[in-house]
């Protein structure tokens, strides 16, 4: 018997249709992104969020300019590997949320709410929530305001959530980011003024650090934000970044309700009755903003690494802390089964996640996950040496202990130890390599061991 899943996207994956019509207004047609008129009409309707707004919530967006799946990936794997049916059955509902209001909005809660008990109603069982970054925290805003319904959930997955904020929101709102296709976009300035009237956009900022201790689990700061001597600072409560006057007021407004709901929070996750189990996937490999600061001035300047998955810095979606909460770091990159690298919107495709989700959907029993990918710009760059970025973790997410990689390489036997973390990297480099598979690619084989003689073989392949 399938479990009934629950699905709540991020931001902005889900629809906004035209109440009167129901017509999809967000995300826009092709035709309508080629006119210039119709790009500054979409963005006048995007930003007005008021009592007589003409758009609402429609289902979660399945692809964008019939071009780069979203959901619709997911549910592709979901109805391909687990035989769920999700447009017309019984055992799946996907909740579209209006991504400009606030995360614990009324309106968004309640449909949430609506989803899981329907669901929970038709099969008689708990439900399992999958939860996709944003979605994360409004139903961690659902838990919290409404603990019994965590009575009707069996366990949670949550993919690059936030917990603890994400730059990118403080990016699209200080900079900005052009929107679609190169040849029809929003131009950065529209997606600024966009996201800028977004309550929930505002409410992903990292927290105030003086009312929430953002530090990591060995207690080292996570240092989102930073001033100019390092120390740690909430864009919400210092506005210096902000447009001085009235250009800037809606955003003062916005940042200090988000402030007053959210500037306070807990790495801690407590339900009041039912302890849910949570699994979270946290993505590292991908360039993301993980550190910005804002010096006396008010400017602004972000830090691009690849600790994180393109949208959420690594420290953030690993903050999450309880006795129900297990977090696995998946790497994103090359993988011989699955050439082409999925970020953040996509988590779900990195094929690590499959075993994942058969412990969670087929009750499968847990086991070690061990993983490899090699870095997409190094696998495909042949100047480049090649990064390999590692998991190995127990069943609840821990390191396994005494991990160590090691590997046969021109001749020589290389080991690397994981130094008692879940995750590691390891450098080949490029220098006398000879293609193994069809003349054009190398595969190799890693070895994973750890404590107890045991073991795991993991295959790589990259370009030469």
């Amino acid at each position: 018997m399938l479990k009934p899943i629950v699905f709540i996207p991020g931001l902005p994956a889900s629809e906004l249709v035209e109440r009167s019509t129901g017509r999809v207004i967000f995300p826009p047609s092709l035709k309508k992104m080629l006119s210039e008129s119709g790009r500054d009409k979409l963005a006048r309707l995007l930003v007005d969020s008021g009592p007589d707004d003409a758009l609402v919530a429609g289902q979660p967006i399945r692809e964008v300019l019939e071009v780069a799946k979203q959901a619709q990936s997911l549910y592709d794997i979901l109805r391909t590997h687990y035989g769920y049916t999700i447009h017309s059955g019984q055992n799946f509902r996907a909740v579209g949320w209006d991504w400009r209001r606030a995360i614990d909005d009324p309106a968004v809660q309640g449909n949430i709410v609506k989803a899981i008990d329907e669901i929970h109603l038709a099969n008689q069982s708990k439900v399992v929530i999958i939860a996709h970054s944003t979605g994360g925290l409004v139903l961690r805003q659902l838990l919290e305001q409404r603990p019994a319904i965590a009575a009707k959930i069996e366990q949670i997955i949550a993919f690059g959530v936030p917990w603890a904020g994400t730059l990118k929101a403080l990016f699209y709102v200080a900079r900005g980011e052009p929107f679609g296709l190169p040849f029809a976009r929003l131009s950065a300035r529209q997606v600024r003024e966009i996201m800028s009237h977004s309550q929930a956009v505002w409410d992903l900022f990292p927290p105030d650090p003086d009312r929430t201790d953002l530090v990591d689990r060995s207690g080292k700061p996570l240092d989102l934000v930073t001033n100019g001597a390092g120390r740690q600072i909430g864009p919400l409560v210092d506005h210096r970044w902000m447009p001085a006057g009235a250009s800037g007021a809606h955003m003062r407004d916005l940042a200090l309700k988000a402030d007053e709901r959210l500037g306070r929070r807990s790495a801690d996750i407590t339900l009041q009755q039912v302890q849910t189990p949570i699994t979270c996937i946290a993505g590292w490999g991908v360039q993301t903003e993980t550190r910005c600061v804002i010096t006396a001035d008010g400017s602004v300047t972000f830090q691009i690494t690849r600790e994180g998955d393109g949208t959420v810095a690594l420290r953030s979606a690993s903050w999450l802390r309880g006795s129900s909460v297990r977090t696995f770091y998946v790497p994103i990159g090359l993988y011989p089964m699955a050439g082409i690298p999925f970020a953040h919107s996509r988590l779900w495709d990195s094929p690590p996640v499959r075993d994942i989700l058969d412990q969670v959907l087929k009750s499968v029993p847990s086991g070690p996950l061990i993983a490899a990918a090699v870095d997409a710009d190094d696998g495909r760059d042949p100047e480049k040496d090649v990064t390999i970025r590692l998991t190995a973790a127990n069943e609840t997410g821990q390191p396994l202990p005494n991990a160590t990689v090691s590997f046969n390489l021109l001749g020589r036997s290389v080991s690397s130890s994981f130094g008692g973390s879940p995750r590691h990297e390891v450098v080949i480099r490029r220098a006398g390599l000879r293609s193994r598979v069809s003349g054009k690619f190398f595969r190799m084989v890693l070895h994973v061991t750890w404590t107890g003689g045991l073991s795991r073989e993991v295959p790589i392949m990259f370009e030469l």
